[in-house]
């Protein structure tokens, strides 16, 4: 009697390689159309083919932070902005999801909407507030809009103290394991019984 190995067919499936090769497509096509300067196109582009073929190194990310940044040798322009926001988060979905999914695997296209979703919510988000900034600042103002980032960072602050202190309140209410009495028969690990 032979073996037959096992096999786990997914309707409407797709290579999960199809995420690696996105990732590596993404990022040169938004390097190539973001930065403006060669050296850090090609930092882009190696890191996205580093981090499609070893996701662990998080090279996928710095590729997305390389285009990201590199924005900052051009004209700032509204539809360069919104054009950057969809792809580096679409970098950042990408390369989360090569990390999480296996080359060799299959993925099904309807496990993949709850990530769809999020990412035009997101987006819905995320755009709305950068055509808001780019609309309230223009470059005529001499200051331009460097009251946002005294907000981003106060933000910033109140949101790592609110973090901190919902960590060391969860940390102090934390439920008391009982164990049973000292002389009973069985041994007493000191877990719940």
């Amino acid at each position: 009697m032979s073996r037959r190995a096992h096999a786990f067919r997914v309707r409407g499936g797709v290579p999960a390689v199809i995420l690696r090769v996105l990732l590596v497509a993404v990022t040169v096509a938004g390097a190539m159309s973001l930065v403006p300067v060669p050296l850090w196109r090609g930092v882009a582009m190696a890191a996205a083919v580093i981090g499609a073929v070893v996701p662990r190194s998080l090279a996928g990310w710095i590729g997305g932070a390389v285009v990201g940044l590199g924005m900052l040798f051009a004209n700032p322009q509204p539809q360069q902005t919104a054009v950057a926001v969809l792809v580096v988060h679409a970098i950042h979905v990408l390369a989360s999801l090569t990390w999480t999914v296996p080359a060799l695997s299959w993925t099904s296209v309807r496990a993949l909407l709850p990530t769809l979703r999020r990412f035009v919510v997101i987006q819905l988000v995320a755009q709305t507030l950068a055509f808001g900034i780019a609309m309230i600042s223009t470059p005529d103002q001499g200051a331009g809009i460097a009251w946002a980032a005294v907000v981003g960072a106060a933000v910033l602050v109140a949101a790592v103290g609110a973090g901190l202190y919902a960590l060391r309140r969860a940390d102090s209410v934390a439920a008391v394991v009982h164990s049973a009495p000292p002389g009973r028969s069985g041994a007493d690990v000191g877990g719940p019984a």
